[in-house]
């Protein structure tokens, strides 16, 4: 089922077709990163896997240039994409930990 709307206002100029684009479904992997290299590979991974249909948790660089001060320390990081399998395929080839989101999280 499709709704159009057509409208006369100048503020509206073009018809309203509310079904043109349907979401993707997203879904939120999260690893444990050790150094702001593994994560710009992450991206770059997404980015040719996907384009630009993913999204990363912001404000991670800071994060993970702070564990130069604590040496084997990780920071959960998640990426929202619409494959699942992203997690496995990122986890063999740059060797990091998919794991679960933290506890504050998990509602």
């Amino acid at each position: 089922m499709s709704v159009n709307i057509e409208t006369s206002t100048q503020s509206m100029s073009k018809s309203l077709d509310l079904l043109r684009e349907t979401p993707l479904v997203m879904h939120r992997v999260w690893f444990q990163l050790t150094s702001v290299e593994i994560w710009y590979a992450i991206m770059k991974e997404a980015r040719a896997m996907y384009g630009k249909n993913w999204k990363a948790q912001p404000k991670i660089k800071r994060k993970l240039g702070k564990l130069i001060w604590h040496p084997g320390g990780t920071v959960c990081v998640w990426f929202d994409v619409p494959d699942p399998a992203f997690g496995t395929w990122v986890a063999v080839k740059h060797a990091v930990i998919v794991t679960q989101a933290p506890d504050k999280y998990n509602l």
